[in-house]
């Protein structure tokens, strides 16, 4: 996969603690555009995972999610059960990445707390007309090579994310405790890339979450996780 690197901040950043309820809106909301729509969706959909509304999810999935995890809502009632247990179960969380990453492409990242644990969460968006939908399912896959999810390592000075799927033009974007990621090196096959990002110096004591987001052009995959380094 071709992959090529984008640093491009359009649709503002979340923030905030955002807590999942399922109490009832006494009165309609107006209809205006949200500041942060990444926020929004993530928000209804947490919202919808928390009360295991299946019909809300699938509301705010994009088309080419619905074909691929449907077509129809009957046939998305599994992977609705996934969400819940893996989304719904989050106690309180914050946004620490919305962004729009291409011109249809975006993605929103949380952290927070799931059983008493820290979780984090990610998930590509797609614009579709004026509104963003939630992006599941696709042919490109993300995944953590190292640190792993959950590790705690003496120095951390390299973070690296393999990417697989269909070959062409894309795009990768790494973020570093909600922070975009320059200078990202793109070690790639025909058919999968190495994405690397090094540190000069080592990365600080404590807790780091990582946001892995790559496309290549129409589809996009995301992947999100914590780990720890011990001493510079």
């Amino acid at each position: 996969m071709l992959l090529t690197i984008l640093t491009l901040a359009l649709a503002g950043c979340g923030g905030g603690e955002s807590a999942v309820t399922t109490a009832p809106a006494t009165t309609a909301p107006a209809k205006t555009t949200p500041a942060d729509p990444g926020k929004a969706v993530i928000d209804a959909l947490a919202l919808a995972a928390h009360s295991a509304r299946a019909a809300a999810m699938w509301k705010l999935l994009s088309t080419s999610s619905r074909e691929r995890l449907g077509p129809t809502l009957k046939e998305f009632e599994g992977e609705a059960v996934h969400l819940t247990m893996e989304l719904g179960t989050f106690e309180r969380f914050r946004v620490i990445v919305s962004e729009r990453v291409t011109p249809e492409l975006g993605v929103v990242a949380i952290e927070g707390t799931r059983a008493g644990r820290r979780a984090i969460y990610a998930v590509p968006l797609r614009l579709e007309g004026t509104h963003w939908k939630v992006e599941l399912g696709g042919p490109v896959k993300v995944r953590p090579l190292g640190p792993l999810p959950g590790a705690r390592e003496d120095v951390v000075a390299q973070i690296a994310a393999a990417v697989e799927g269909q070959g062409g033009a894309g795009t990768a974007v790494m973020y570093l405790d909600g922070q975009t990621v320059g200078q990202l090196k793109v070690y790639r096959t025909k058919t999968n890339s190495t994405v690397v990002a090094n540190f000069d110096p080592a990365l600080d004591p404590g807790v780091h979450t990582v946001v892995v987001f790559a496309s290549d052009v129409r589809e996009a995959s995301v992947a999100a996780w914590a780990f720890t380094a011990k001493k510079r």
